[in-house]
């Protein structure tokens, strides 16, 4: 089963990024124009590619569980999550003789949660995981759980220019926790930033101390190539929403040798061969240990053929593409006088997303601003990476420090700067929408006072507008 669309050439790619469903959804503003979406905060999940959606509302004509040869439906089935297996492992790069994929749960984090117990579990002695200082919460609180110690990666650079993993702190760590360094868990692209780390120099290095690498790949699947086996990579998470396939689970892959190792993290039915009232027998083939129960199959169909239409166009155009609308894009930001973008700008490459601040100017209230009165999508706060989001507003907590003011106006301005404004791109998204956007923040800081006597700080530090409900 395959998503026939297109075939591979220029054509695909202008054709593609129209295709996906919420485009054209158009939303009443505030100031009474109808206007339709822009969509920046694909780093939080893309939209629907028509193409994967068309091909999984026609193989549910055909819908049935998996577990059995008798029916025609089941199997093809059976079929269909076979093909989504190895698309998965087609699209990372990962030789199937060597790894396995897994469709599991709710997104990377229920990858991470497999791998950070099955590791504490397979080598109890080696207590220490490293983890960089730009994770996601979904690849830094599983290890916190479950390794009795945990050591942050250093960064290179610092506050607002905080940047790359440092691999060279990474082996001043790996050498002082010589033999105690169960595995290392890094992003390979910063959900915050975009930026992309090093992560061939990063594997043949935690591989030289007989340490395995984890690696969080939910914002580089969609955007850049991956090659696992090439890379050398022990375990690679990323969650199907992020590819253009809502609705669609996790995925883990992981090196065969390693996976069978463990022991499985759920028990039901479908992972057993044999029960009876005085055991069971796990299931002959390893893959099917990690299913217990049903699993997501039109989910894991939708994620395969939202890969096989990106495959088709070709991973290096994508990344060559975004790359420059990112690049482009943050010259145009810095027409606005009071911006401040996040992350070493010179050096480091990013796919992606953007980090930024106006200055005076709270990122709840730019981003309440941006929805209510121009129909921008963006997303703000912390973006579940604390730790980074608050190495790089370094400079705005000190600040803070210097104000003289009376503790709720205090409270408030802490609340305004403990977080920062972020867009994120897609393949749908365009030079116009960052021209849109670019024009939006020259208007806010033109009328910010104005814009001001609107809106209610909440105790959370959100801002609602005093007469205007987006979702009503």
């Amino acid at each position: 089963m395959q998503a026939k669309f297109f075939t591979r050439d220029r054509a695909l790619y202008r054709r593609l990024e129209k295709a996906f469903i919420g485009l054209e959804t158009q939303y009443l503003l505030a100031d009474g124009r109808t206007t339709r979406r822009i969509y920046l905060d694909s780093g939080a999940s893309t939209l629907m590619m028509k193409p994967a959606c068309q091909a999984t509302l026609s193989y549910l004509q055909h819908y049935a569980n998996t577990h059995t040869t008798v029916h025609t439906s089941a199997k093809i089935t059976s079929s269909a999550i076979e093909w989504a297996h190895q698309r998965v492992l087609d699209f990372t790069g990962a030789e199937s003789n060597n790894f396995q994929c897994t469709f599991i749960g709710n997104g990377t984090t229920a990858a991470a949660n497999r791998v950070a117990k099955g590791l504490a579990e397979l080598r109890p002695d080696k207590p220490m995981v490293l983890v960089s200082a730009m994770e996601h919460h979904s690849n830094d609180l599983p290890h916190r759980h479950y390794a009795e110690q945990v050591e942050h990666i250093p960064l290179l650079g610092e506050g607002e220019n905080a940047a790359q993993i440092d691999v060279s702190g990474l082996a001043s760590l790996l050498k002082k926790h010589h033999n105690k360094v169960n595995y290392v868990a890094i992003t390979a692209v910063s959900n915050v930033t975009g930026i992309i780390n090093p992560v061939d120099e990063i594997s043949r290095l935690v591989h030289r101390y007989n340490a395995y690498l984890v690696v969080d790949g939910a914002q580089m699947v969609a955007h850049m190539p991956v090659k696992l086996t090439l890379s050398d990579i022990d375990f690679f998470l990323f969650s199907g929403h992020k590819v253009y396939a809502p609705g669609s689970p996790g995925v883990l892959i992981a090196k065969r040798k390693l996976i069978e190792a463990m022991q499985p993290a759920a028990f039901g039915g479908g992972m057993v061969s044999n029960v009876s009232k005085w055991g069971f027998r796990l299931a002959d083939d390893p893959t099917e240990r990690e299913y217990a129960g049903t699993p997501n199959i039109p989910g894991a169909i939708t994620l395969a053929c939202s890969l096989e239409c990106l495959s088709r166009i070709g991973m290096q155009s994508i990344f060559e593409k975004e790359k420059r609308l990112v690049d482009w894009a943050i010259e145009c930001l810095k027409q606005c006088p009071s911006i401040k973008i996040y992350g070493e700008q010179k050096k480091s490459a990013r796919v992606a997303s953007i980090a930024f601040n106006l200055k005076g100017i709270g990122h709840s209230l730019v981003a309440a601003i941006l929805n209510d009165y121009h129909g921008i999508a963006v997303r703000n706060q912390c973006f579940c990476a604390h730790p980074y989001v608050q190495e790089m507003l370094t400079e705005e907590f000190e600040a803070l420090a210097n104000e003289t003011v009376d503790n709720e106006t205090l409270e408030a301005l802490t609340l305004d700067r403990r977080g920062m404004v972020r867009i994120s791109f897609g393949l749908y998204t365009q030079k116009e929408d960052i021209t849109a956007l670019v024009s939006a923040l020259i208007d806010i800081e033109k009328n910010i006072e104005n814009y001001r006597t609107n809106y209610q700080q909440q105790e959370d530090g959100s801002y609602v507008h005093k007469t205007y409900d987006s979702a009503a």
